[in-house]
């Protein structure tokens, strides 16, 4: 099969990150066997695949040399392991996500992709695959988020939003896709939403449910949300650069904010960082860029977490758990390319860049 692999050493990967910005091209498609199943694992050709800033952040820095690459896909079950065989069978449309960027013979990019049966969903007849594949990284992103605000799952499955609960949860950048998830899930939890975007995503935030929105460009916000909402203790940073962590931290009273990249500690009293590593679902130790990197640990919890949300995710409204707006782009590995690209420049914000092969 086709796949997309990367071939750059750790040196010229360590010096594109100390210049900020890709030295050559870090990736090409190769040639490379199908993958073999274990009995747990599905093999799944591939219809579609979104792609998400992590994807070129692997190619340009990350992924060790010979790694396929791409997390989130959408398509048919093609062949399936024994112990898969009550979930899954040949035929089925099915989606979510996989570590890509570390294993010779785990990435999405590709023509078939192995994934674990009990880490996937069975895409219902009325959502295109396309549409489908957006609730792979950031949907499980702000699943677990809200995980680790202790936020229950059991909640979120049945719906508590007309139960009028008073809690309020802050998310910043809520724009983002991350952001728009979390929004919908901590509403249907029962939770207000407050929210952080640019100005020209206010409405988008509003209309996937945030009850308030505010400009994270400055800080007089932070005053305002907490002259509004005093009581917040709850807070998911969707972007995690920046001052981005210290404005959560500033508007709680008390309590917790989950980031999405390391944010150290924060300064202030009563509030502490929890960085999420969404990789750790897939029950491997690993590390990144090695031998320099963090080393992640097997934590089985996220695992149950995100085998809890998507076995559920097909029967859930799909009016109260919408895909971000998608752009569709018809074709193959060279607009994986050019649209990993338009992510590097910073662009097609607001919209999630979807390839249908």
């Amino acid at each position: 099969m086709k796949a997309i692999i990367t071939h750059r050493y750790l040196p010229r990967r360590i010096l594109s990150l100390a210049v900020g910005s890709p030295l050559g091209q870090g990736a090409q498609v190769n040639e490379v066997p199908i993958p073999s199943i274990t009995d747990s694992e599905v093999l799944v050709k591939v219809c579609a695949v979104a792609l998400n800033p992590i994807d070129f952040k692997d190619i340009d820095f990350i992924s060790p040399r010979n790694s396929a690459i791409g997390c989130d896909y959408a398509g048919e079950v093609f062949r399936v392991g024994k112990n898969s065989e009550q979930r899954w069978k040949i035929g089925d449309k099915i989606a979510g996500f996989v570590h890509g960027g570390l294993y010779p013979d785990i990435g999405s990019f590709a023509e078939y992709v192995k994934v674990d049966g009990d880490l996937a969903w069975k895409v219902p007849d009325e959502m295109t695959l396309g549409e489908a594949t957006t609730y792979g990284v950031p949907a499980a992103t702000a699943m677990l988020s809200l995980a680790y605000l202790d936020i229950p799952w059991v909640d979120i499955e049945h719906g508590c939003s007309g139960q009028g609960t008073q809690s309020t949860i802050l998310i910043y950048s809520g724009g983002s896709n991350v952001g728009l998830f979390a929004i919908q899930l901590a509403k249907r939890a029962g939770y207000n939403v407050v929210a952080t975007a640019s100005p020209r995503s206010f409405d988008l935030a509003k209309r996937y449910g945030a009850d308030a929105v505010y400009d994270y460009r400055t800080s007089a916000s932070i005053g305002e949300i907490k002259k509004a909402y005093p009581n917040i203790t709850k807070a998911l940073d969707c972007f995690s650069e920046g001052s981005s962590a210290a404005f959560c931290a500033d508007v709680l009273r008390e309590g917790k904010v989950v980031t999405l990249l390391d944010q150290g500690k924060p300064k202030k009293a009563n509030v502490t960082y929890t960085f999420l590593m969404l990789y750790t679902v897939f029950g491997r130790k690993f590390q990144l860029m090695a031998p320099l990197g963090p080393v992640f640990p097997v934590m089985p919890a996220d695992r149950e977490i995100i085998s809890k949300f998507y076995g559920s995710l097909s029967t859930l409204s799909l009016d109260a758990v919408r895909p971000p707006p998608v752009t569709m782009i018809k074709g193959g590995f060279k607009e994986i390319f050019d649209g990993l690209k338009t992510l590097r420049k910073g662009e097609g914000r607001g919209t999630k860049l979807v390839i249908e092969f």
